[in-house]
């Protein structure tokens, strides 16, 4: 199939498949009782998350039969956390632009959103100070991280059990698979699966012809690696939030990039402590002291509960000067 038919193809399956997914989260989470800021960093994090842990995953695991492989995967590790710390939060700001809300800023709403940043910097640094620890202390680590997740998820939910007085907000668009105002969970859990099929197909055929085109202009395996294929792997968490910031949930927006940043922070990182060397330097270390700059900066900002435009841009300007950094050294 021609290069030109795959990409567009792939980029409509996704933007549409997005807009399934967070209709169908937003009659779940209020099915379950569930408050914005949960519902955006467990339910769709974790929905859009898992399929692209596969990219690393795949990697790493045929790094060890196939050279070169196991470096890409440490990219598509690095680069995921790096992509929705910086590009991820301007592409937001760029949301909230072009909504109109540019002068307003983002609601947090809840704290789930600095429980998300604060988690991603205490484990991210973990996973990047181990790289220098022996090999025997990358098991212990990796269960740490994974330990430290699931009791970051459970603090969550019960957090957001305490603060949320107003009960779960009713979404106010009916559900796309039902017409009536009250959807059978079991529908909503069907349209869920299929918006989540069509996001792993869709980005299954961008990353498809971002690979091919890349080898057809010869680009670098590390600029794939670590800036181009997470762009595309991460994109649902990135339309996903701004259809939600379009529709004023910006708990969920904001819930649904940082409770990725939380999974991509821990969970796969133990990927790499267990079937990787797992030792950073030059690139990688850069790398991850970015997207580290970035997350401290946001929950930085993020204390008064609003993120302003010009916060949220600012960190998309770290994004573009590690890609300018990256250029001069091409």
């Amino acid at each position: 199939m021609p290069l030109a038919v795959i990409l567009p193809a792939g980029m409509i399956l996704i933007i549409l498949s997005a807009d399934y997914f967070t209709n169908g989260v937003e009659w779940l989470g209020f099915s379950w009782g569930l408050g914005e800021g949960v519902v955006g960093s467990l339910l769709a994090a974790l929905g859009t998350a898992l399929p692209e842990t596969l990219v690393p995953a795949v990697a790493i695991i045929a790094g060890s039969h196939v050279p070169g492989q196991g470096a890409i995967g440490l990219g598509a590790i690095l680069g995921a956390p790096l992509m929705l710390s910086t590009l991820g939060f301007s592409i937001i700001g760029l949301g909230l632009w072009t909504s109109g809300r540019r002068r307003d800023g983002l609601r947090l709403g809840d704290a789930s959103t600095r429980r998300d940043l604060g988690f991603f910097v205490g484990a991210f640094f973990l996973a990047v100070v181990a790289s220098w620890l022996p090999t025997g202390f990358h098991r212990g680590v990796a269960i740490v991280l994974v330990g430290g997740y699931v009791l970051h998820a459970v603090r969550l939910v019960r957090a957001a059990g305490q603060e949320d007085r107003e009960g779960p907000r009713s979404p106010e668009q009916p559900l796309h698979l039902f017409h009536g105002n009250h959807p059978p969970l079991l529908l909503q859990v069907f349209q869920v699966g299929l918006a989540l099929f069509g996001l792993i197909v869709g980005a299954h055929f961008f990353v498809a012809a971002l690979d091919h085109l890349s080898r057809r202009v010869r680009i670098p395996g590390f600029l794939l690696s670590v800036v181009i294929t997470p762009v595309a792997t991460e994109l649902p968490e990135v339309l996903n939030s701004i259809i939600w910031i379009r529709r004023g949930r910006d708990g969920l927006a904001l819930g649904n990039v940082t409770g990725a940043m939380a999974f991509q922070a821990s969970l796969v990182p133990a990927l790499g402590l267990v079937w990787t060397p797992w030792r950073l330097s030059g690139w990688e270390l850069v790398t991850a002291a970015t997207a580290l700059t970035a997350a401290i900066w946001l929950w930085v900002r993020s204390g008064d509960r609003v993120l302003q435009f010009s916060e949220l841009m600012f960190a998309g300007g770290l994004y573009l000067a590690f890609i300018l950094l990256i250029a001069a050294q091409i």
